[in-house]
C-alpha cells in the first residue's frame, strides 16, 4: 500500500470503532441540550461546536477511500485535516472551561475527551505522511482531470509523454495508449481501455463520481486527426451506454503525431441529453 491508503486505512479503522459511539452521544446530547448544552458558560456556542465535530466526521472524513473520491488529492485532504484540528484547538476552550464547574451536563468530559484524541489522530496523519518516502506522483494531472480542466491535463499529458527517451518511443498509436492508459492507472484513475458497446470498442473510458471521460485516439505521421477521433464517439453513440448513471459525460478525441511524437491535437465535446 501507499501512504495515502495507508492513512485512509488508518482514518476508516479509527472512526469505524468509534463512531457508533460518536453518533450516540452527538443524537443523546442534542435531544437533551436545553437542559445540559444550553445552561453551560458559551452553551449555544458550545452546540454549534459539537454540531459541527459531528458533521465533519461525518461528512468529510468517515468514508473507506478519500482521494480522489471525497477530496483531489492527498494534499487536500491533509490539509483540510489541519484546518480541522486548528478548529478543534481553537474552541476547545468553550468545552475545558466548563469541565471544573459544577454540571448537569454528563456528556461534556467525553467531548472533551474527543476532542484531544481527534486533535492525536491528524497529528499521527501528518506524521505519516511527512516520513513518507513515496510521492503521490503527478497530483496536478490527477486534479485537473478530476475538475474538469481537460486543458490542463492535456498540456501536462504532453509533458509526461514528452519525457520518454527518443530510442524507446515507438511510432505507433498501441504505444501512445498503452502509456496513456499505464500512467492513468498508476495515478489511481478507475480506466477501462477498449471498453466494448453494442457497436463498438471505446478506447478508454474514466469515471469520477461526477463524470465519465471517454477518450478515442488517432494517429497519424503529421495530420490532426481530432475531429475525426471526436466524430468516430459521437457517430457511434459510445457515450449512450453510461446515460443510465447520470452523470456528466465529457467525449474527447486525441490526435497523436510520429513526428512530435506526442499529442499534436485534441477536440472536446459536453454531451448532452
Amino acid at each position: 500500500m501507499n501512504t495515502i491508503t495507508d492513512i485512509e486505512k488508518y482514518l476508516f479503522d479509527f472512526f469505524s470503532n468509534r463512531f457508533d459511539r460518536i453518533d450516540f452521544m452527538y443524537y443523546s446530547t442534542h435531544q437533551n441540550r436545553v437542559y445540559d448544552i444550553y445552561p453551560l458558560e458559551g452553551g449555544t456556542e458550545i452546540m454549534d461546536f459539537i454540531n459541527s465535530i459531528h458533521g465533519n466526521i461525518e461528512d468529510q472524513f468517515y468514508f473507506e477511500k478519500l482521494v480522489p473520491h471525497k477530496f483531489a488529492t492527498p494534499d487536500n485532504l491533509i490539509k483540510i485535516l489541519n484546518l480541522f484540528k486548528d478548529y478543534l484547538s481553537g474552541n476547545k476552550i468553550l468545552i475545558e472551561k466548563n469541565l471544573n464547574k459544577n454540571s448537569s451536563c454528563s456528556s461534556i468530559s467525553y467531548w472533551h475527551e474527543l476532542i484531544h484524541e481527534l486533535i492525536d489522530l491528524i497529528d499521527h496523519i501528518n506524521k505519516m505522511y511527512e516520513s513518507s518516502n513515496t510521492s503521490i506522483p503527478y497530483q496536478e494531472l490527477r486534479y485537473n482531470l478530476i475538475v474538469g480542466n481537460i486543458d490542463g491535463f492535456i498540456k501536462l499529458l504532453k509533458s509526461l509523454l514528452a519525457s520518454l527517451p527518443y530510442s524507446i518511443n515507438k511510432t505507433s498509436e498501441g504505444y501512445y495508449h498503452s502509456n496513456v492508459h499505464i500512467i492513468l492507472k498508476l495515478l489511481g484513475f478507475d480506466i477501462n481501455s477498449e471498453e466494448e458497446t453494442n457497436i463498438g470498442r471505446i478506447d478508454a473510458i474514466i469515471r469520477f463520481y461526477d463524470y465519465i471521460y471517454i477518450f478515442e485516439f488517432k494517429f497519424d505521421v503529421e495530420k490532426d486527426n481530432s475531429e475525426e477521433a471526436l466524430q468516430q464517439i459521437i457517430d457511434k453513440n459510445y457515450f449512450e451506454k453510461f446515460k443510465i448513471e447520470n452523470k456528466k459525460i465529457i467525449a474527447i478525441g486525441v490526435s497523436f503525431s510520429s513526428k512530435k511524437r506526442n499529442i499534436n491535437h485534441y477536440k472536446i465535446k459536453h454531451i448532452k441529453d
